[in-house]
């Protein structure tokens, strides 16, 4: 299971989806639910941020962030490096007709100064960004850039569905306002439960929304009732009632998580991440992000080699025994990516290498 999600899980993981479901008041599950949140800050690293988790994948998670924190009359700046730049265009579209983009090149990502010459020059109410692509496998400068956007007090909402516990991520200190992600990447629990992690001024500016929210299930002050009920009451109070099982899992997940260090599980995607790259190169193939720097740890997009469509190689890889997964949209035929996340070893990297080079061999 080579693919940027969802990743193969933890046999405890599994047991744990296995098990009679709890009901969302009893005892046990309140405290399971509590250690998952202060878990959650600490992957995040947010200790006094507000963690939501609720039924739903990235997708939606990125619907909730955008939804509560963008009014009809809002200017937003989206900084599009991929795919999923262009799913925040899709999403916040529907909530303003303010929506300016800026866009690069694939492989690229755009430029600090591109991003603080349009911050100068109009008052954005949010800026929002993928910090890893899952498509372009792009990492953006998101320190950098939050830094950037706080000189024009611009709230931030940055997409971690495939950064959070793979790259290093420093909510707090960074200043990221709003952070989204999922759990099936590399906190590697089973699909099916979205998270946001709320700053202090992302709280204020609930707070301050003058036109409420049309929505009961994506309206986060509803949410954060419910999670701060969680960590204070006895018997708290739902929005809707929480998978259980899948609670459970995360538990577990996230438990495997601390076992191991955040620290050192970013090193080892570092090093995963790495060895796959230099064993790309060494088949001839090219990357698709044209830097270093722009690398991801949890995703690596190559391009196919000429007269070979993607969707071929992903194909034969998988008679292999490998499974990686082709380009996104349009670049389905001329990209593919493999995934290296959650609890990918060195030996399944070396795997990977040796079942691609023969597969190419015989293209």
């Amino acid at each position: 299971m080579m693919v940027p999600g969802p990743v193969a899980c933890h046999l405890e993981v599994l047991k744990a989806l296995a098990t009679q479901p709890l009901h969302p008041r009893d005892s046990h599950f309140v405290t399971m639910f509590r250690r998952v949140l202060q878990e959650l800050r600490e992957v995040f690293r947010a200790p006094d941020g507000q963690p939501v988790l609720f039924n739903g994948g990235g997708l939606l998670a990125m619907e909730v962030a955008l939804a509560n924190f963008i009014e009809p009359k809002d200017h937003i700046l989206i900084v599009n490096n991929g795919f999923f730049g262009e799913e925040l265009i899709r999403v916040a579209k529907c909530y303003t007709r303010n929506v300016e983009t800026l866009t690069a090149p694939l492989g690229e990502r755009v430029p600090l100064e591109e991003i603080k010459i349009h911050l100068d020059s109009h008052q954005f109410q949010v800026l929002a960004v993928s910090h890893v692509d899952t498509g372009s496998g792009v990492k953006a400068q998101i320190h950098q850039l939050v830094q950037t956007a706080q000189t024009t007090n611009t709230l931030t909402i940055v997409d971690a569905v495939s950064s959070v516990a793979g790259e290093p991520l420093e909510q707090s200190d960074w200043g990221i306002d709003v952070c989204f992600a999922s759990t099936q990447k590399a906190i590697a629990g089973p699909p099916g439960i979205a998270l946001l992690m709320l700053g202090e001024k992302a709280m204020d500016q609930l707070d301050a929304r003058q036109k409420p929210i049309s929505s009961v299930y994506l309206n986060l002050k509803h949410w954060i009732t419910s999670m701060q009920s969680y960590e204070v009451e006895d018997v708290p109070r739902l929005v809707s009632t929480p998978a259980t099982n899948l609670v459970a899992a995360l538990d577990i997940a996230l438990h495997l998580i601390q076992q191991e260090g955040l620290k050192q599980r970013i090193q080892r995607h570092h090093h995963n991440a790495q060895k796959l790259r230099e064993g790309i190169t060494s088949l001839g193939l090219n990357l698709v992000p044209k830097h270093r720097d722009y690398q991801a740890n949890t995703i690596t997009t190559i391009y196919s080699p000429q007269q070979i469509v993607a969707t071929k190689v992903v194909k034969h890889m998988l008679n292999h025994g490998v499974r990686i997964v082709p380009g996104l949209g349009r670049s389905r035929e001329d990209l593919f990516r493999i995934g290296h996340m959650g609890n990918v070893t060195s030996k399944d990297v070396s795997t990977t290498l040796s079942v691609l080079k023969k597969v190419l061999t015989k293209l």
